[in-house]
């Protein structure tokens, strides 16, 4: 299954998105309130196996 996902450089994870501003975790990957193309950018779907963040990987187990 893929997932909308986005990296953080901050504590090198890998986040699984739930809405424009934040992950499933509540890291918040998008601090404006506008959302622009160059946004969507930072946004890669990947496989389940590649999200490394624990709270959102937690999740998808419920």
């Amino acid at each position: 299954m893929f997932y909308p996902t986005v990296y953080s450089k901050e504590n090198d994870q890998r986040h699984i998105v739930k809405d424009k501003n934040i992950c499933e975790c509540g890291f918040k990957y998008n601090g404006f309130s506008t959302f622009i193309m160059r946004d969507f950018k930072k946004i890669q779907f990947k496989h389940v196996k590649e999200i490394t963040c624990p709270k959102c990987k937690s999740v998808l187990k419920q």
